[in-house]
């Protein structure tokens, strides 16, 4: 018990300090659960290798570290209020949000010991690969750049497990809401190097841009685009919802609890 109070004051101070520690804090704003319930019909179901139940414990700690879609933390918050509306007796502090706009993985990994490893959390997410595919569409398609990423990927894995944390693998999403995009193909790739560090390090991963893809299917015949996105990439409600499904999924919640979200 001791310790999960010092970790929770640890990541109080980590909130406050907000850019001190290279993060910004998820900013208290009231959430729409009924989004959640929307969403989910059409993101297919839970993944076989989901937890069958919620791995979360008393007071757990929980980073996330990744880039802007992270930073803006519209998921975040929705984890956040269904996991208080969903498990009040766990009292879990909100979701440390240690996402800087911009970043690649190559910059995630240089900053992990500090936005992630010393604050001792129980779970980490790891959610990074749009910009490492979009900031680079000008060049062609560079395996050495693939590689690069995974390697990143894994350090950081490694940097977790070797500290006892938990991680959870967040696929990147959708690159302009079009899957016949060089963009989207190219992120495909980047997934798939994802999906099998999680099998090699035994360690979650949630297929986001699979179901980005599912939802995809369900576009209102009016909307012509962005209608998960802003731009293309950042993310509206409903984008912030059909991730934080996917995170609840992977912390154990099943689809018959969100169903009853309110």
């Amino acid at each position: 018990m001791k310790n999960k109070l010092n970790k929770f004051v640890l990541c109080m101070l980590f909130l406050a300090a907000g850019n001190v520690f290279g993060a910004e804090a998820v900013p208290a704003a009231p959430v729409d659960l009924k989004t959640l319930v929307e969403v989910l019909p059409w993101v297919g179901s839970a993944s076989k290798d989901m937890p069958a139940k919620i791995i979360l414990q008393k007071e757990s700690v929980i980073v996330a570290i990744g880039d802007s879609i992270t930073k803006q933390g519209g998921y975040l918050k929705d984890c956040d209020a269904a996991l208080a509306e969903l498990y009040p007796e766990l009292k879990i502090p909100k979701i440390v949000n240690a996402g800087i706009g911009g970043q690649k993985a190559e910059d995630l990994v240089k900053r992990f010991e500090k936005d992630v490893v010393e604050l001792k959390p129980d779970i980490v997410t790891i959610s990074i690969g749009i910009n490492d595919v979009w900031h680079r569409m000008k060049a062609a398609h560079d395996l050495k750049v693939l590689e690069t990423y995974k390697e990143n990927v894994e350090k950081m894995v490694d940097m977790a497990q070797s500290n006892k944390i938990k991680v959870i693998l967040l696929a990147p999403t959708i690159i302009n809401e079009n899957r016949e995009l060089e963009s989207n193909k190219r992120l495909k790739f980047y997934v798939d190097g994802l999906k099998a560090i999680s099998v090699k390090k035994k360690c979650g991963f949630v297929d986001l841009r699979g179901m980005f893809l599912e939802a995809l299917t369900h576009q209102p015949p009016e909307v012509k685009r962005n209608w998960l996105t802003k731009d293309g990439v950042h993310m509206k409600p409903l984008g912030d919802a059909i991730m934080a499904v996917g995170v609840l999924r992977a912390f154990g919640v099943s689809d018959k609890e969100i169903e009853g979200l309110k």
